[in-house]
């Protein structure tokens, strides 16, 4: 090989690291990866969802859908290293909780709807979280105004058994305000809210009525 050509060889060798490896972007403070739901979407701010995508013409209605285990906590974003072993502990105790809270949440406010499977199905939902924090009893209490409260920001996303593709992505931060809620209290009460959302108006109409999400 010849000197110019190894010389042209070394150049590209040394600008390939640099290059980023998927069109996937970083939003939400670094805490949402685009790449881990594939190719890149447009996210929207739907009603009570911070990061809302809808494949066109999906529906959730006559469907089954199976809740599959969690991924393991993976903390994401710019106060990721500030998370002490109590967030982690309670990242990995709603991790484990996560598939039957969303189950129960859809077999009560989506019955006659959507049927909640065990396996299999035709969509198949799965998610992580991506930031905890347990926050302060004590700063809720005594400074109050949003004063140490806690959240957990989590991806989940709702893939077609049959051809793979994802049809739904969310990303959402769900925060603990007031002394007398835990950020696992708040969690499960934003699910269930959620599932009534979707039984009145379903994916995609949430979808296209919001606006699109800032970075």
């Amino acid at each position: 090989m010849s000197i110019p050509k190894i010389c042209c060889l070394a150049l590209v060798l040394a600008v390939l690291p640099f290059a980023p490896a998927s069109a996937g972007r970083t939003l939400d403070e670094g805490k949402l990866d685009t790449s881990w739901y594939g190719d890149d979407r447009e996210f929207r701010k739907a009603d009570e969802i911070d990061y809302l995508w809808v494949k066109p013409g999906f529906s959730l209605s006559g469907k089954k859908v199976y809740f599959a285990a969690w991924m393991e906590p993976q903390l994401l974003g710019e106060k990721a290293g500030e998370r002490d072993a109590k967030d982690k502990r309670l990242a990995g105790n709603l991790t484990s909780n996560m598939p039957e809270i969303f189950a129960e949440a859809f077999r009560n406010g989506l019955a006659g709807t959507v049927t909640v499977v065990k396996s299999g199905g035709d969509v198949k939902v799965v998610g992580r979280i991506v930031d905890c924090t347990e926050g302060s009893a004590a700063a809720k209490f005594w400074v109050g105004m949003g004063a140490g409260s806690g959240n957990t920001t989590f991806d989940m996303k709702f893939i077609d058994v049959k051809s793979g593709d994802l049809v739904a992505a969310i990303h959402h931060r769900v925060v603990s305000g007031s002394n007398l809620s835990t950020t696992d209290s708040k969690f499960v009460k934003w699910v269930d809210e959620f599932a009534e959302r979707l039984s009145k108006k379903g994916l995609e109409a949430l979808y296209n009525s919001g606006k699109k999400a800032k970075d």
